[in-house]
């Protein structure tokens, strides 16, 4: 059988396999790690135990073991072809596959922690080589994307065509619901890209389980008289909280957000799922928003 374990660093069009037999070298050993875990304890203070309120997860330290024997490379060259990988400034991302059904891809961006080879004799080399991970869990590298259509407003009075050239996403005349599902191990808080024309767009999220809803949706509204034009787009980071026209931070729209009324979702993963609507004034065919997100993972 051939084993589908395999694991590779990329940088930009750069990319280099954690181990090749043809140039001479294997990793004797990936370690993945585990999320460091931001602690949020205090001693009760007349009895026994702890208040514990850790929630959160920090960063993230990985390594790779290399054995270097040489073959179409030198030892000193396998050892020497990580260094553009391991410059602190630089944020490769560290890809790995695993023997799972599906053999799935997972990804981590990573910045250098220890490249550590010392020479000894001519023939092998060991190489260490170990990374920090900022974001604490690993993702798959496919964005994925639901989509929910707001349906065209009758507009009453004459109409004209636009003779400019004009790029939306695909449209439909109907209103139409979109799903978030996500096969993750983390709760998914999206990128939501609204597209206009709209006018007073409100984005609803109703997570379920299953057939029935499971407590009030989350909710990103905006002010009375907020217009997205035709053409443009609002993004609206859920996890930041952060809202942007075209997704340009020089442009923030965060004061056209109605915060009173806005929550913002935290949506479960599988076997539940989410239902995303967006419903607005001056809608088009085209009118509609965008949920995107990466599934993310422990391991």
């Amino acid at each position: 059988m051939v084993c589908v374990r395999r694991a590779w660093l990329t940088l930009g069009d750069r990319s280099i396999p954690l181990e090749d037999d043809g140039l001479g070298y294997a990793c004797t050993e990936l370690d993945l790690g585990y999320p460091e875990v931001r602690d949020v304890v205090d001693n009760r203070p007349d009895r026994d135990g702890v208040d514990d309120r850790t929630k959160l997860a920090g960063s993230r330290g990985m390594s790779a073991d290399i054995r270097a024997y040489g073959g179409t490379m030198t030892v000193d060259e396998i050892g020497a072809s990580f260094a553009p990988y391991m410059i602190p400034n630089a944020r490769p991302e560290l890809h790995y596959v695993l023997d799972r059904p599906g053999t799935p891809e997972r990804a981590a961006v990573v910045r250098a922690a220890d490249y550590a080879w010392k020479i000894s004799g001519s023939k092998n080399r060991e190489i260490h080589l170990a990374w920090v991970a900022s974001e604490p869990f690993v993702r798959d590298p496919a964005q994925k994307v639901a989509t929910a259509l707001a349906g065209a407003s009758v507009i009453p009075g004459r109409t004209y065509p636009l003779v400019h050239n004009r790029i939306y996403p695909p449209g439909g005349g109907s209103p139409s619901t979109g799903e978030i599902r996500s096969a993750g191990d983390v709760v998914v808080r999206p990128l939501l890209r609204i597209w206009g024309p709209i006018t007073n767009p409100v984005v609803s999220i109703q997570s379920t389980t299953g057939a029935d809803p499971s407590g009030p949706p989350s909710t990103i509204a905006f002010v009375t008289g907020f217009i997205v034009d035709a053409g443009s787009w609002v993004d609206v980071d859920t996890e930041a909280k952060t809202a942007f026209l075209q997704g340009d931070p020089a442009q923030s729209v965060m004061a056209q957000v109605d915060w009173s009324t806005s929550v913002w979702p935290i949506l479960p993963t599988l076997p539940y799922f989410s239902w995303l609507t967006i419903t607005g004034d001056s809608t088009s065919s085209t009118s509609q928003v965008q949920a995107l997100w990466y599934d993310q993972f422990l391991t």
